[in-house]
């Protein structure tokens, strides 16, 4: 479920950047969620995290919203074989529309090292952003990042 929360919350952000002009009521973006076949329970559960992430509506967060990060990450050489370009573009995208902070950027990056040698594509990545962001997932428990799941979605691929 923590993945699709994650989904919300990204769709969330980009919902509210492409109708900048005029916010739309969380109504009609939970109908549009649903749609998507999003349960109410999640919907409500991605809300509460965004509001309670920054302690104010939706209408004041963008008010004055940032275009992108004002500061460059640069990859080490094994950060960077260990990360698919996909991946590594969606924890990019989070990071520009401040879902995650520089020092939970860090943190996911730090727990990609903790996992073996292998590229961590999207999905993986989704479950080890969820666990930074989330705060569900124990630094010792990288093995369930491998665990396959019924709950992954194709939506931000």
């Amino acid at each position: 479920m923590r993945n699709r929360i994650l989904e919300i919350v990204v769709f969330l952000m980009d919902f509210m950047r492409e109708h900048s002009e005029r916010q739309p009521a969380p109504d009609d973006i939970s109908l549009e969620l649903k749609d998507m076949g999003y349960s109410d329970n999640e919907i409500n559960t991605a809300y509460s995290w965004f509001l309670e992430q920054f302690n104010s509506s939706i209408e004041e967060y963008y008010r004055d919203f940032p275009e992108t990060v004002n500061s460059i990450r640069i990859l080490t050489e094994e950060e960077r074989l260990q990360l698919s370009s996909e991946s590594y573009g969606f924890l990019l995208k989070l990071l520009n529309n401040r879902i995650v902070n520089s020092e939970q950027f860090e943190a996911i990056l730090e727990r990609i090292l903790l996992l073996t040698g292998e590229t961590i594509d999207v999905d993986r990545m989704k479950i080890i952003v969820s666990s930074v962001l989330f705060k569900e997932i124990e630094q010792g428990d990288v093995g369930l990042f491998f665990e396959t799941t019924s709950e992954q979605s194709n939506f931000f691929h």
